[in-house]
């Protein structure tokens, strides 16, 4: 099957982070192993910098700890007098070498990287999964305009001569008619193999009409290359659109209020009577059509060069979760690519045939199982990370805040998991597993680190007293 290029409704991102997604997923052939990979990556390179903050940060705290009594006594002394106690508060951190501003700016620009690669991140993946949405979706409805196409062909050469026992012109047994795309012509076979008709597989459904194109004025616009005047050209999107109410989806008469016209019995009255109502042999070739279309469009779906199904998840670009469908409505489609990407035809093509498919194969997307694994990881990477700044047989100072911290960081992360696509759950989950496994050794080298210090600082009090006494 033929895959489109160039004509989709979302253009392909070029972002950093796009590219390098793209890059890898080139490089591995799989778009979940290459957010793996780079997730991977990102946190190797980010541990010596979480390194270096959780060793300022424990530095901070046993100084803390160290000169809270201090800091006490000073309130307690000259607590009456703010401007005595910030001027001795300074004074004792001058004497224990401790910057408040100091200590918070290489901790304030830490936490600055890490939500800038955090919301750059998921801002990437986001404009990639509306481009490999829109890739999907325009691969499902190009083939299917294919099959409305060749079905047109044949019933515009054979309409006059549709035998009784016929369905469709030469689409008889239609239920186990078979499609397939090959050397640029789309061909239809029979349950055996034969084939019964074949016509151009087409990647732009745009013509051009008798119709000269007029100016705002009524004048006629001419063509300054040729001298001829230029013709109205129908889009690819009109050009679809006419094939599906043509045979699937008639346009329904409105009333002078907006509401469906019906007749006396509550039929919807539509415009005029389409090809699609019309019956041969006790079915109508709407009935026939949504047959072997859907039937071949399901197969499409299956096989598609985009399929993004992993594991348990149906769709990876649909949040893991039993509330969602594994293929969109269209309310839901248009949410994620933006209404500025669809044309005024869509939502009736989409209906035509994205309805019957999700009918097919549509199912739960998941069991919120990345959600789960993303607060429950989350949760263990910040318990190791603040693993560090305990030490044995002396409790470590509180933070303020710490333990809400604790719990509020998992549930943002599981609150992301939830009600964005499974893409970026993977990679929270993923990153925060990484972050897990490391923290032991970041913990070991930040103690290791935090000894040898103290260690020296040991020795350096020591020869000072050494050299008093001499």
């Amino acid at each position: 099957m033929a895959f489109l290029t160039g004509l989709l409704s979302v253009s392909e991102p070029t972002g950093v982070w796009e590219t390098i997604i793209k890059a890898f997923e080139s490089g591995v052939g799989s778009y979940i192993l290459a957010i793996v990979l780079i997730t991977l990556i990102i946190k190797v390179i980010w541990a010596p910098i979480e390194t270096i903050n959780k060793k300022i940060n424990k530095k901070n705290m046993r100084i803390q700890a160290k000169i809270q009594p201090e800091l006490e006594k000073i309130k307690t002394k000259y607590g009456a007098d703010k401007n005595l106690v910030n001027q001795k508060t300074q004074e004792l951190y001058k004497k224990n070498n401790y910057s408040m501003m100091g200590s918070c700016l290489f901790m304030l620009v830490f936490l600055a990287l890490n939500l800038t690669i955090f919301f750059t991140l998921f801002a990437g993946i986001n404009s990639m999964a509306d481009y490999k949405i829109s890739q999907q979706y325009d691969y499902l409805k190009h083939n299917y305009a294919n099959v409305l196409n060749l079905t047109d062909e044949v019933y515009e050469r054979n309409h006059d001569d549709i035998a009784e026992n016929d369905i469709a012109g030469y689409f008889e047994n239609y239920s186990t008619l078979t499609f397939e795309v090959s050397e640029g012509y789309i061909i239809a076979k029979t349950e055996d193999g034969e084939e019964i008709a074949r016509t151009a597989y087409k990647t732009d459904f745009s013509y051009e009409t008798d119709e000269n194109q007029v100016d705002a004025d009524g004048n006629v616009i001419i063509d300054e290359t040729t001298g001829e005047p230029l013709k109205v050209v129908v889009s690819s999107d009109q050009a679809i659109y006419e094939l599906v109410t043509k045979y699937v989806s008639p346009i329904a008469q409105v009333g002078e209020n907006g509401e469906q016209v019906t007749d006396p019995e509550g039929n919807v009255v539509y415009e005029e009577r389409y090809v699609g109502d019309e019956e041969v042999a006790g079915v109508t070739y709407k009935q026939a059509i949504d047959t072997y279309a859907t039937n071949y469009i399901e197969i499409c779906y299956n096989n598609s060069p985009e399929s993004s199904k992993f594991l348990w998840i149906e769709n990876y670009w649909i949040a893991d979760s039993p509330f969602k469908n594994s293929i969109f409505t269209y309310d839901e489609f248009v949410g994620e690519i933006g209404s500025n990407n669809v044309s005024e035809y869509e939502q009736t093509i989409y209906n035509s045939f994205m309805t019957n498919l999700s009918e097919r194969v549509g199912r739960v997307n998941g069991y919120l199982i990345l959600a789960i694994l993303s607060i429950g990881i989350s949760f263990l990477a910040v318990w190791l990370g603040n693993m560090v700044n305990r030490k044995k047989g002396m409790p470590a100072p509180k933070q303020p805040g710490g333990k809400v911290m604790m719990i509020v960081l998992p549930l943002i992360m599981g609150i992301f998991a939830i009600f964005y696509n499974s893409v970026f759950a993977i990679y929270m989950v993923v990153s925060q597993a990484t972050s897990a496994a490391l923290a032991p050794l970041e913990n070991l080298i930040v103690n290791k680190w935090e000894a040898h210090q103290e260690k020296k600082e040991e020795e350096k009090k020591k020869s000072v007293v050494e050299y008093r006494r001499k």
